[in-house]
């Protein structure tokens, strides 16, 4: 009786950059910027309820500490916006039919005795054209 054990590993997903891809990738960007800035705002409205809450509680060193930690996350946040808004404008500037990796997710493969594992776990990739898989690359057994 042969074992197999199933194991994950990781896929790679890549587009071929189209028009189509362009615009749903910015799209994509700009959804999470609104995210971001909706998360902002709500982290500062709960921000300045606590902050009024300390204040009648005349707890000046706890109202110092929150103005801080809102501060630096407002910061992390918009540290991100920007990064997001530096991904639009390349975006906009792939090139057509170039690949660009969208992302990874996990996969899973069967491996047995005698199996190459390297082989097995290596470098599985699908390559997309506006969400249609055009071509897998690497090991698919059980992927």
């Amino acid at each position: 009786m042969v074992k197999t054990v199933t194991l994950k590993r990781t896929v790679t997903i890549k587009a071929i950059v189209t028009d189509d891809f362009k615009g749903y990738l910015a799209y994509e960007l700009e959804t999470a910027i609104k995210d971001l800035q909706t998360k902002i705002q709500e982290i500062e409205k709960q921000g300045q309820l606590l902050i009024n809450s300390l204040k009648n509680e005349n707890a000046s060193e706890q109202i110092t500490s929150v103005e801080q930690q809102l501060k630096l996350e407002r910061q992390q946040q918009l540290s991100v916006i920007a990064a997001l808004q530096s991904r639009i404008n390349e975006a906009k500037n792939l090139d057509l039919d170039s690949e660009f990796v969208q992302g990874t997710i996990d996969g899973f493969v069967s491996v047995k005795q005698g199996d190459n594992l390297y082989q097995k776990l290596g470098g599985l990739e699908i390559i997309v054209k506006d969400g249609v898989i055009q071509d897998i690359k690497g090991e698919t057994d059980g992927a």
